[in-house]
């Protein structure tokens, strides 16, 4: 026989509380999150679209950067070597401005000076007497802060010129041989050399030939230029092309252009001035 106990109660179907399944406890837990995410901005006084847009960062603006006009003015565009050479000027311009700063000036490829602007323009200044002959591009360059480079550029032409050595020895062509004479009126072989030289405002030379053959340095007959000195046991002369030289031969002879009679003389150098190169 089985005893009830009066004092404990079963529990019915109405008073039963059976616990809610996972999935539903996990619908529950998002909803309340998404509700405190869309309640922060409202609170806070921001539309919610704001809160989950994405962030762009704007650029910073980029400094203007004023541009120039550099303009390369030259008196002529062709010049002979060793002769007046052909003048350069800058001018530079910012707008309606006159730049400051200096500009770089080059020949070919190679830096030649660097000029400095007063009131927008540079300084009239030589180009090189000494430059080779041939076409040679000369180019200004401006490059300042905050500022576009500008360049200009120009072509100079420059010719072969004849040695001003040459030039001034046929000049005395006729004058006589007397030995031990410096010139004007007579000259003996190293006092021809050693006055023309003078003369053309070159160099000087030392009054003997022994001396003179080491006035320089010595050059092959192949490379050898209207201007060098031709020396032998001696003898001085000038070398003027070809097979052609210029000297004060012998007593009795006068100053004239003949072929080099010379075995194997030696040709010196001077200098580059001294020559048509």
């Amino acid at each position: 026989m089985t005893t009830t106990n009066p004092g404990h109660v079963l529990p019915t179907p109405e008073s039963s509380s059976p616990r809610p399944s996972r999935m539903r406890r996990r619908i529950a837990a998002l909803a309340g999150g998404l509700a405190l995410v869309v309640a922060a901005p409202i609170a806070a006084g921001t539309p919610a679209s704001a809160a989950t847009s994405t962030h762009i960062t704007t650029a910073a603006a980029k400094p203007t950067v004023k541009t120039a006009r550099t303009t390369l003015k030259i008196s002529k565009h062709t010049q002979t070597r060793f002769k007046t050479a052909a003048k350069i000027r800058v001018v530079v311009r910012i707008g309606s401005a006159k730049a400051a700063g200096k500009v770089t000036v080059k020949i070919g490829s190679k830096t030649w000076k660097h000029l400095t602007l007063h009131n927008g323009t540079t300084k009239r200044v030589s180009l090189p007497k000494t430059m080779t002959d041939g076409r040679h591009h000369i180019t200004a360059v401006y490059t300042h802060s905050g500022v576009k480079r500008s360049k200009d550029s120009q072509v100079v032409k420059v010719k072969k010129g004849t040695s001003k050595i040459v030039t001034t020895a046929k000049k005395y062509v006729g004058k006589p041989y007397r030995h031990g004479a410096t010139g004007p009126k007579a000259f003996d072989c190293s006092g021809f050399t050693s006055y023309v030289f003078k003369k053309a405002g070159i160099k000087k030379l030392p009054r003997t030939s022994s001396a003179q053959r080491h006035v320089g340095k010595t050059v092959s007959r192949k490379h050898a230029k209207p201007g060098d000195i031709i020396w032998s046991p001696g003898h001085v002369a000038i070398y003027v092309g070809g097979n052609k030289m210029i000297d004060a031969p012998r007593p009795g002879k006068t100053i004239q252009v003949r072929s080099i009679w010379q075995h194997n003389p030696k040709f010196i150098r001077v200098n580059a001035a001294a020559v048509a190169v």
